[in-house]
């Protein structure tokens, strides 16, 4: 399921904890059966302990994951405030998202910042695009979309090399358009490719 870090986390949660804790890629796999071996290796080391007893009793109320020496930590607030306390040494920072930030509408993201600057659509293509589609429709939308280069922009190669006749075959990808009055032209080519369209909203 696609997320957006400026909206709630993960739609749920709205803190953010970073613990710098080293050796904490030793922590993967995370599952309930591996931490627990885990422990066991290393009888003495206190903080291994420590970690991973939290994340077996917090498991169902966290997202988490360990990216280089951060182990980040999606939370409520409550679980944000005894994560710190009981890793103060080890804690780095914290965030904690607005909720003016969050939106419950579909297919919407808030941002403060649109992608590369400037393009509040992103549409997607459904998978096997090339079953809803024939070579006209996909030139057709090359066209526009290439002739139009301040609005409209395809960062996928697999969905640039698609369209322009290049392969026959695309299983997903997506393009940006600057604004909404693009869309009708698109949908009017290429309606029955489209799986959806994201719109980003800057706040």
């Amino acid at each position: 399921m696609r997320r957006h870090h400026n909206k709630l986390y993960f739609g749920k949660y709205r803190f953010k904890t970073v613990l710098k804790i080293p050796g904490n890629l030793m922590f993967y796999p995370t599952t309930d059966q591996y931490l627990i071996g885990l422990r066991a290796k290393h009888p003495e080391a206190h903080i291994v302990h420590k970690l991973a007893n939290f994340i077996i009793e917090n498991r169902k109320m966290i997202k988490f994951r360990m990216q280089d020496k951060l182990s980040i930590f999606y939370s409520n607030k409550d679980i944000a405030s005894d994560l710190i306390n009981k890793f103060w040494n080890y804690w780095y920072k914290s965030e904690e998202v607005n909720p003016k930030h969050a939106t419950d509408k579909k297919d919407v993201v808030s941002c403060s910042r649109l992608p590369h600057g400037k393009f509040q659509y992103q549409i997607h293509l459904k998978k096997d695009a090339h079953i809803y589609s024939d070579a006209s429709e996909r030139k057709n939308l090359w066209n526009l979309l290439s002739r139009n280069p301040k609005d409209c922009l395809i960062t996928s190669g697999p969905v640039e090399i698609f369209l322009n006749g290049r392969n026959p075959h695309l299983f997903r990808g997506y393009f940006y358009v600057r604004t909404e009055k693009w869309l009708s032209p698109i949908y009017m080519i290429a309606s029955k490719m489209i799986d959806k369209v994201i719109k980003y909203e800057k706040v």
